[in-house]
C-alpha cells in the first residue's frame, strides 16, 4: 500500500484545526484541495476516516486510531526538521574580525582559521588588520585581538586573556661578531634595535629602535639577514634559535609578559557562529 504522508499530515492539520476549511488556511491551501487529498488518502486506506457535516468534522473510530498513532511522531518530524533549519542558519553569513598584523602571519591563527573554514563551509569571513582598539558596534566587528597595553575603547566590552607570552632578545652570530659586545641593557644604545610597537614598551626610553615594525615576520628576517638585534616572541624564535641560526642576546634578562586579549562586545548577544570561533581560539591558545 503507497500512502503519501503529506496526505497523513493534511489529515491531522485537520484535527487540529477542527475542520478542513481551517486546516486549508493554517496550510495556504485551498479547500478543496485539501478535502480531495484526505479523501485519496481514505481511499488508500481503504476505509473513513472522517465523517464530514456542514460546519465541522468527526473522526471515525479507524480516524481515531490513525491520529493518536501518527500525530505525535509527525509534529516530532516536523520539529526536528526546523531544528535542522535553524541551527544549519545559524552557521551561516559572515563574521568579522580584527586583528593585529603580528598575529596574521602566526602559526596558531592560520591553524585556527583553517579549522574553522573547514567546519563551516558556509560562513564567509573577513579578517582585517588593526593595531588599536576598534568601535566593534558602528564596524561590525564581531571579535578583536589585541596586544595588552592597548585601550579598549569601550569599557563595557568582555576582554579576557588568550595567551600571556615572554619575549627575548636575538641576534646572528655574524650581526654581534661585527658589532661591539652587549652584555647588559644599556649597551643596547650601541646597536641597531628591531622591535615591534608593544614590545618596545618593555625597553627602556632611551633604547633607539632602528626598525619599529608590527610585522614579526619582518623583523625576524633582518635578524636573519644580520641586521640587527630583534625584540621577538619566543614562538618567531624557537626553531632559529635551536638551529644555531640566532641567538640569544643577554638571556639572562627576564622581561615582563605581555598578554594577547580577546575582545567582543558582549557575551549575551554572540551568535553560535562567533560562539565557535571565540572557543577554538580559545582551545588553541591554552
Amino acid at each position: 500500500m503507497d500512502v503519501n504522508l503529506n496526505d497523513i499530515r493534511l489529515f491531522t492539520q485537520t484535527v487540529i484545526h477542527g475542520g478542513i476549511s481551517a486546516a486549508a488556511k493554517a496550510n495556504n491551501m485551498q479547500r478543496s484541495k485539501v478535502s480531495r487529498r484526505i479523501q485519496a488518502l481514505e481511499e488508500q486506506l481503504g476505509f473513513e476516516l472522517l465523517i464530514r457535516t456542514t460546519r465541522t468534522i468527526e473522526l471515525t473510530q479507524s480516524g481515531k486510531y490513525l491520529y493518536e498513532r501518527v500525530s505525535k511522531q509527525l509534529y516530532q518530524i516536523e520539529q526536528n526538521i526546523q531544528n535542522l533549519k535553524e541551527s544549519k542558519e545559524e552557521y551561516t553569513g559572515k563574521v568579522r574580525l580584527a586583528i593585529p598584523s603580528a598575529l596574521m602571519t602566526s602559526e596558531t591563527f592560520n591553524i585556527i582559521i583553517a579549522e574553522y573554514s573547514a567546519r563551516f563551509p558556509n560562513i564567509q569571513m573577513e579578517i582585517e588588520n588593526h593595531q588599536d582598539s576598534v568601535n566593534l558596534k558602528r564596524e561590525a566587528f564581531d571579535l578583536q585581538v589585541l596586544p595588552s597595553g592597548v585601550e579598549v575603547t569601550d569599557d563595557s566590552y568582555v576582554q579576557f586573556t588568550l595567551l600571556p607570552y615572554a619575549s627575548r632578545l636575538v641576534a646572528s652570530k655574524e650581526y654581534l661578531d661585527a658589532n661591539t659586545i652587549c652584555s647588559k641593557l644599556s649597551d643596547l644604545k650601541n646597536h641597531r634595535i628591531l622591535s615591534n610597537r608593544y614590545s618596545a614598551q618593555l625597553l627602556d626610553e632611551s633604547t633607539p629602535i632602528h626598525l619599529r615594525s608590527d610585522d614579526l615576520n619582518l623583523l625576524h628576517t633582518l635578524a636573519l639577514q644580520h641586521q640587527g638585534i630583534a625584540f621577538l616572541p619566543y614562538k618567531y624564535t624557537d626553531k632559529s634559535v635551536k638551529a644555531g641560526l640566532l641567538v640569544d642576546v643577554l638571556p639572562e634578562t627576564a622581561f615582563p609578559l605581555l598578554n594577547l586579549s580577546m575582545v567582543y562586545p558582549s557575551a549575551k548577544e554572540l551568535s553560535p557562529k562567533v560562539r565557535a570561533l571565540i572557543e577554538l581560539f580559545k582551545d588553541k591558545f591554552k
